[in-house]
């Protein structure tokens, strides 16, 4: 019997989502039957792609092999183009962060994506021998909006319709795909995070900028160009003192974004001419949880409107989770019941009695998570590249060759990737 493609990628996707899983498990979540998923199992034990980790006992006191993808069956090379940082790591099969190297970039200045192919160059001397030859592909996690043509508009990056694909793709030699920060940051969240199995969630990324990710019934909301989820420039209120980056009056950006809360606290505290980007975001929080009245006052401002933005949500696509993250989860203690307020206040009644709303807890290696769940979930939509995930382990070296070694950081100069593929990102 032959063994289909999507035999290979229901069960990779499976124990990428769940991590571990017996036989009986796979049947019954896949809907394959044991013979198919008897055959597949085998081949892929064998390939070395997955690995049985242990045993359990059924009711009956039968044994149950417990199966698991190999960490070392693959790697990923993974790039973070964040507003305020710049980061580039490996990952292994199974989504874990094993090398990462990073740089803070100058606001508003236009990055230039070739010191990202430092950071891939170093990544892949990372790896020895056949580990090397079992990098498979690449995910980006990218700031900003991305057109059909692949290029990037990111006020942060100093990018205007910057040709981010085809820069990538005249230096690396590797697929690549791509997505949005806000999509990366609810992949991680849903294969690692606080939404793990979480069908119907919402990832709120609030920073330099607004964005979100989600998930509805299972699948990643992309949008028509995939360009879904700019909640930032929702209009909350015309104030020509809210000017946003988009050149628009009023967008919830212009309110709840980390510059703009520091902006609004100078205004108040009568302070207007002093340059935001000088003074964190958490000076802020500091001085409002020490009860100043000007900080208190902006936080109000931002929780209400940042509330007042998610009933929106909720009222259309009824979410069990929205999942809070960004510099805005260092003063998650002054939001977080303001923003329940306006939750309660806005949405229609039962929407949000059963809502959860909780806090990122990947830090900052969301982005990086993100993109290596974009990598492997896409790359196993690619025919040539699943029969790179499924085909045969490297021949063995002397011991220690073709390992990661520890977990790395390295500060120094980075940068970007290569062509962008369309997959389809489901449960």
């Amino acid at each position: 019997m032959k063994i289909a493609d999507q035999w290979f990628r229901d069960i990779l996707g499976l124990l990428y989502q769940r991590r571990t899983a017996t036989r009986g498990e796979i049947i019954h979540s896949t809907g394959l039957n044991p013979a198919c998923v008897s055959l597949t199992i085998q081949h892929l034990l064998k390939s070395g792609t997955i690995q049985c980790v242990g045993e359990r006992r059924s009711t009956g006191g039968r044994k149950r092999e417990v199966l698991k993808l190999n960490s070392e069956a693959g790697y990923f090379v993974v790039v973070d183009l964040e507003g305020t940082r710049v980061r580039v790591g490996l990952a292994d099969f199974l989504g874990n962060i094993r090398y990462r190297w990073e740089e803070e970039i100058d606001l508003r200045q236009q990055y230039d994506v070739r010191r990202v192919l430092k950071g891939v160059e170093m990544i892949r001397r990372s790896l020895e021998g056949p580990a090397r030859r079992r990098l498979i592909a690449a995910g980006v996690s990218y700031t900003g909006l991305m057109d059909q043509q692949g290029r990037v508009t990111a006020v942060n990056l100093g990018w205007k319709d910057y040709p981010l694909r085809r820069s990538i793709e005249e230096s690396l030699a590797m697929p690549v795909f791509y997505a949005n920060d806000g999509h990366c940051k609810i992949l991680a969240e849903r294969w690692g995070g606080v939404a793990e199995n979480c069908p119907n969630c919402v990832y709120i990324l609030a920073g330099v900028g607004i964005g979100i990710g989600c998930f509805v019934d299972g699948h990643l909301l992309e949008g028509h160009d995939g360009m879904a989820g700019e909640l930032g420039h929702l209009t909350m209120n015309h104030s020509p003192g809210d000017r946003c980056n988009c050149g628009k009056t009023g967008c919830l950006e212009a309110i709840v974004s980390s510059p703009n809360i520091v902006r609004q606290y100078l205004e108040l505290s009568g302070r207007p001419a002093e340059d935001p980007r000088g003074h964190p975001v958490t000076e802020v929080f500091a001085m409002a949880r020490e009860g100043d009245s000007d900080a208190l006052a902006v936080m109000d401002r931002a929780g209400r409107a940042l509330g007042l933005a998610l009933s929106h949500l909720v009222n259309i696509l009824n979410p069990q989770l929205i999942v809070l993250g960004g510099d805005l989860i260092h003063g998650h203690d002054l939001l977080l019941s303001i923003i329940r307020e306006e939750l309660a206040r806005h949405c229609a009644p039962k929407l949000a009695d059963h809502l959860i709303l909780r806090v990122s807890s990947l830090g900052h290696d969301g982005g990086l998570k993100g993109a290596a769940a974009l990598a492997f979930l896409n790359s196993s939509q690619d025919r040539a590249l699943l029969r790179r995930m499924t085909g045969p382990a490297p021949p063995e070296d002397s011991p220690g060759e073709g390992r990661t070694k520890e977990p790395l950081t390295v500060k120094l100069k980075i940068g970007g990737l290569r062509r962008k593929k369309k997959g389809l990102i489901t449960s």
